[in-house]
């Protein structure tokens, strides 16, 4: 057990948690998920290594409190970011620059990995897809009062997504994040410039 240098026994479990979810984050971005075993959890944090047990029931559980620590942020960056744009337009870009700027921050590959190759509880699973569907919805939603057209708002905000999923594997690449950032925006930017308003549509369908 390591050494106690807190006031109380709980300021001091809670110190050593907090430690083991650091080392536990360190080793999947360095070496990824596969490499988070208790013995180089422990081995990093210098603890024996059944003490581990005593803080998480399992090596599964520090790669769930990994994700649940950057999930949340993560998420209300976005939402913070949608919620201050003004226009359909301006909240699409918002959606993209924010969830770059997120995985240019966070990193992007190592984290999903940890929903794809982690059995979750109930409880974390449901809330990575709820965060999932909620920073989806945002965009869906910016699309329809562009489009005013459910149809075209799918189109337009599935081939948003498709641009940012390139940018967060151009990211996951190493590729300079205001790069990466400018060129998605760019492309992401055209899209909906161009894409026709319902005055527009209206107005083609009414010409002679």
């Amino acid at each position: 057990m390591p050494r106690i240098t807190a006031s109380t026994m709980r300021e001091h479990r809670a110190n050593v948690r907090a430690t083991l979810i650091d080392t536990a984050e360190h080793i999947m971005r360095t070496d990824g998920s596969h490499a988070l075993t208790a013995g180089a959890v422990t081995a990093a944090v210098g603890i024996a290594r059944n003490s581990i047990y005593r803080y998480v029931d399992s090596v599964d559980d520090l790669r769930a409190l990994v994700l649940e620590r950057h999930l949340p942020s993560w998420l209300n960056a976005v939402n913070e970011a949608v919620t201050r744009a003004h226009t359909p337009a301006e909240q699409i870009d918002a959606w993209c620059r924010s969830n770059l700027e997120q995985a240019a921050t966070t990193g992007h590959g190592w984290l999903m990995n940890i929903t794809k190759n982690t059995p979750l509880t109930d409880g974390t699973r449901q809330a990575v897809a709820h965060a999932h569907r909620n920073t989806q919805d945002m965009l869906l939603t910016a699309w329809q009062h562009l489009t005013a057209d459910d149809t075209q708002a799918q189109i337009g905000a599935e081939l948003t997504r498709s641009m940012v999923d390139a940018g967060f594997r151009l990211l996951d690449r190493g590729m300079p994040a205001e790069h990466v950032i400018t060129a998605t925006l760019n492309a992401t930017s055209r899209l909906h410039s161009s894409w026709p308003t319902p005055q527009h549509t209206q107005d083609q369908s009414v010409a002679p």
